[in-house]
């Protein structure tokens, strides 16, 4: 449902500035703060679902998360001003489904290693359940952005109508009600049973109020096992954000894009996420491990951006020599491919970062990881946006300029990635050093 406003957003901000004389930097502006704001609100609600977890149970909290999803579609349907678009985006603090999804595969998995055999076991069921969840939630990612481009691109629908770039939140508050349905008749609370039945074996007790839960995450967070691979969380959410937020609007001003190549471009990456983690993930992992797995998912995603930056410079400078007012199938095809590898490569790295972070705490503890995770990227994609479109307003300041203002956004993306690559390496060092001292388990 989410995704069927995905390729709509830039559009839908242009339509509603109301102004085709607009400086392209108002809209960029704009669409920052829109994806700021709604990354605000998610930090928000992130650790308060990751409690409701361990609170509440899986069953309920997915109710809950779907019917605040139908509140903020149903705003979004009938936002006819700025101001009601960003209100759309306050419900949107306990819309974290995926987080639902991943506590459920995460607590279904492991808790019972008892020798490093068992470990490794465990972390490929775990990379594996975690892959293949996310491969079920692709197919919605798949679907949502070509079908929202298509809804609202004129003449789509209704040859000669002009398109309808609400269609797409009218048709997500029915999804999201039926998912509420859903939800309550076919998810069982059996994860958070067992956990419950382990914590009441347990000599410690279960933090007893919200505030004791959110000191706990906290402490959580600052578990010298654990702190590393947050801050790398943090900053690869912070450079996915800058290339999320930049392409769409580059691919809109520069290059033409009306939204339905935009959505079937997005459509095209996420399918192919889809089956990878059904099938490429547990194999990579299995053979090479999750550390590996992220290094190379670093590499590869900070080459994509350079490679989509060169694909974008030489179709920007074609253009300049064409009349065409729509982006050629040729242009949409060697960017679809481009965001491929850099969507394949940023799937492996949060399932390899997932699965080792999860790895590192109890079963009853995976709840409150995952929503404090959640959080922290939430709050990575505040700064990322407004990043984004800094760095872009430096770069022009119209739409009569070529491809190469993409080129700041590839290299910064680059030099994140590539610097990452080498902390986490260093971290891995570190890791085994200490397990050698303590002849313990290090995640």
């Amino acid at each position: 449902c989410y995704q069927l406003q995905r390729p709509i957003e830039p559009f839908l901000i242009q339509s509603l500035i109301s102004s085709s004389s607009t400086p392209t930097t108002t809209v960029n502006e704009t669409y920052g703060r829109l994806n700021s704001f709604f990354s605000a609100i998610q930090t928000i609600g992130s650790p308060l679902v990751g409690m409701l977890l361990d609170r509440i149970g899986i069953r309920m909290t997915s109710a809950m998360v779907y019917l605040s999803s139908a509140l903020s579609y149903l705003i979004l349907a009938n936002a006819n001003s700025m101001t009601a678009l960003f209100a759309s985006k306050i419900p949107t603090a306990l819309q974290h489904a995926f987080l639902v999804a991943q506590a459920t595969a995460a607590c279904s998995t492991g808790g019972d290693e008892k020798g490093e055999e068992d470990e490794a076991k465990s972390t490929t069921n775990r990379a594996r359940a975690l892959a293949r969840m996310t491969t079920a939630y692709t197919i919605g990612a798949t679907v949502g952005p070509a079908l929202g481009g298509y809804l609202a691109t004129p003449g789509n629908v209704v040859e000669g109508v002009e398109g309808d770039l609400y269609r797409g939140a009218r048709w997500a508050v029915v999804g999201s009600l039926v998912s509420v349905v859903i939800s309550l008749l076919f998810l069982s609370d059996a994860s958070s049973s067992s956990n419950a039945e382990k914590r009441s074996a347990d000599s410690s007790p279960s933090p007893k109020s919200f505030v004791s839960q959110l000191q706990n995450s906290v402490s959580i967070a600052l578990r010298c096992n654990l702190w590393p691979l947050l801050l790398v969380k943090i900053i690869t959410g912070i450079a996915s954000s800058i290339h999320s937020t930049a392409l769409p609007l580059i691919l809109s001003q520069q290059l033409n894009f009306d939204p339905s190549q935009l959505g079937i471009g997005m459509s095209i990456a996420s399918f192919s996420v889809a089956a990878f983690g059904a099938v490429g993930v547990s194999p990579l992992v299995s053979t090479f491990g999750v550390q590996w797995l992220a290094r190379v998912g670093l590499v590869f995603r900070g080459v994509s951006s350079v490679i989509a930056a060169i694909v974008i410079t030489a179709a920007a400078a074609a253009a300049a020599l064409s009349t065409a007012t729509v982006a050629s199938s040729r242009l949409v095809r060697d960017l679809a491919a481009v965001s491929v590898i850099h969507a394949l490569s940023s799937h492996a790295l949060a399932t390899s970062l997932t699965t080792r972070t999860t790895g590192s705490v109890t079963v009853e503890e995976r709840g409150a990881l995952l929503g404090l995770e959640h959080g922290l990227f939430a709050i990575a994609r505040i700064a990322g946006p407004a990043l984004g479109t800094a760095i872009l307003s430096a770069g022009y300041g119209g739409k009569k300029v070529g491809g190469g203002s993409f080129w700041s956004i590839a290299l910064t993306c680059l030099f994140i990635d590539l610097g990452l690559v080498n902390s986490l390496l260093m971290y891995h060092d570190r890791a085994m050093i200490r397990r050698k001292r303590l002849g313990g388990k290090v995640a």
